[in-house]
């Protein structure tokens, strides 16, 4: 596990997301056991990313389960539907729905009931 995320905790953590041709988008765990496909974002996440790079194949996003100036926000709507993960519904975007697969266990440690996040390079 890369991250412990504790809900009292105000430091926020950075994850680097890049997108590679055809336009598929990954997170970047180098430490992550399994295969390279399970990093692939999708469901709602690879348009979540398009939106937060602005045109590039590369953006770090901070993290944090306590809001923060600028941030945008996912609350957690579902947990363990088939193929595990867990749906998020974003609060103040037009994306309606966010799937995050079982790697966010590997990065997080768990799946929280709120997301805060914002695109910082």
């Amino acid at each position: 596990m890369l991250a412990s995320w504790n809900t009292t905790s105000t430091n926020p953590i950075k994850f680097t997301f890049y997108k590679e041709s055809p336009g598929t988008w990954y997170i970047d765990l180098p430490d992550y056991p399994g295969p390279k496909g399970n990093l692939a974002m999708v469901a709602g996440t690879d348009d979540m990313l398009d939106f937060l790079a602005k045109g590039k194949n590369r953006v770090v996003v901070k993290m944090s389960e306590q809001p923060f100036a600028g941030a945008l926000a996912l609350d957690r709507v579902k947990v363990g539907e088939p193929g595990g993960g867990a749906y998020y519904k974003p609060l103040n975007h037009a994306i309606q729905s966010v799937w995050l697969c079982d790697v966010t266990l590997f990065a997080l440690g768990k799946f929280p009931e709120h997301i805060y996040f914002q695109a910082l390079e």
